[in-house]
């Protein structure tokens, strides 16, 4: 376990993981594994049941990762994050706070904000005008006479749980006024993520991607580079050596990293000689989000891939988020979302729908095999066996 509790130095930390992936390709370590196959039971992904207690379970009571502090900067900026199923509205109010809400006018339920709404002080309900503060509290009502004996106290927006940490921005898709220990909720992770200064960077685009596969089928695609070779045979493996990666576990949470053609160079240098070079890697925030340090834009500051899977409305349907940030919001991030969004929608999510049609089809009894270089799917489909209460099929 790497000690984050003391002053994190990302340079430190990435001439370390170098270091493990020059001696994998120098042939003087092994690629970092687990200790056994798991096999699982198609049902695994074709339950009902398990799709329906993972909604509940998972994505409506286990803090997820709504966005990031530079999409909320102003008073009155507002995001609507409508992808666990329910429509949230966060709001940056008048005294600086964010909080988060339902996106449901208190009067006929209809919604509040549309997703292309300008930032404002006030928030109007597009049916009847009922409007509300940044606060929540509610403001007006067009013929109020009409309401005479309604306890508007008690006509307020329906607040949620929201946190923000170290430029972070955490959800909790059910009502309520608990507060998020994100700290604590990422744990070791924490300081390796408080680094990479995620606050302070600025969305380039944003695409969204509908499947007709289960969700944890799509979000298995980004969890292991097995599939390099074979599926992104003209893109990716171009310059990725084929089985090479390293791991790290924190908990829920996990990071990997696989290596460039270009440290080839490395393996007869002596570290001394190693070239100046920037962080990289591919970070899992359970369940559903991967985060991915491609580059360095100015050589502190990341350029980030978001990706967040989150199941539809049925068990074979699901969705993706994929973002791209940057500090500068510069030219070259938006091709390189360009290019992510092609290679995972044509390559990743094509096989996905291919072992959706195929599940089916299987005999009684047949289990897929995750092997101990798939060690990372290992284990968030443990956790996620485990948090809704229905034991994988060993």
């Amino acid at each position: 376990m790497l000690d984050l509790e003391k002053s994190f130095d990302l340079d430190k930390e990435w001439r370390g993981m170098l270091r493990r992936l020059v001696a994998q390709l120098d042939n003087k370590q092994l690629p970092d594994l687990s200790d056994s196959v798991l096999e699982l039971d198609s049902e695994v992904y074709t339950s009902s049941e398990r799709f329906a207690r993972e909604r509940t379970e998972v994505f409506r009571r286990q803090p997820l990762l709504a966005g990031f502090s530079g999409e909320l900067v102003n008073v009155g900026d507002r995001l609507c994050f409508d992808a666990a199923g329910v429509p949230v509205l966060l709001l940056r109010g008048e005294d600086g706070v964010l909080r988060a809400f339902l996106n449901i006018c208190t009067h006929r339920a209809s919604k509040l904000v549309a997703d292309d709404d300008d930032s404002s002080c006030h928030l109007v309900c597009p049916f009847h005008g009922w409007s509300y503060n940044l606060d929540g509290s509610l403001k007006g009502q067009p013929l109020s006479e009409a309401f005479a004996g309604l306890d508007k106290t008690a006509k307020g927006l329906v607040r949620l749980p929201v946190a923000e940490w170290e430029g972070m921005v955490f959800v909790i898709a059910t009502p309520g006024d608990e507060d998020i220990d994100v700290k604590a909720y990422l744990g070791d992770m924490a300081p390796l993520l408080a680094a990479l200064k995620l606050g302070e960077l600025k969305k380039n685009a944003q695409d969204h991607l509908a499947v007709k596969a289960n969700w944890k089928l799509v979000l298995d695609t980004g969890r292991e580079i097995y599939h390099v070779p074979v599926v992104h045979r003209n893109t990716l493996a171009k310059n990725l050596y084929s089985h090479t990666m390293i791991v790290d576990n924190f908990g829920l949470h996990n990071r990997y990293s696989g290596a460039s053609k270009e440290l080839a160079k490395l393996k007869n240098k002596s570290e001394s000689e190693w070239p100046e070079s920037c962080y990289q890697g591919v970070h899992y925030i359970y369940p559903n989000t991967n985060l991915s340090i491609s580059r360095a834009v100015d050589g502190q500051t990341p350029m980030v891939s978001l990706s967040r899977t989150f199941p539809g409305s049925s068990v074979g349907e699901s969705y993706t988020y994929l973002s791209t940030y940057s500090r500068d919001g510069d030219q070259q991030s938006t091709d390189i979302h360009q290019m992510v969004v092609k290679i995972v929608d044509t390559e990743d999510y094509v096989q996905a729908e291919q072992i959706w049609k195929n599940i089916e089809h299987q005999p009684k009894g047949f289990k897929l095999a995750l092997g101990r270089n798939e060690a990372l799917l290992q284990r968030y489909h443990l956790a996620i066996a485990e948090q809704i209460a229905m034991p994988l099929n060993l």
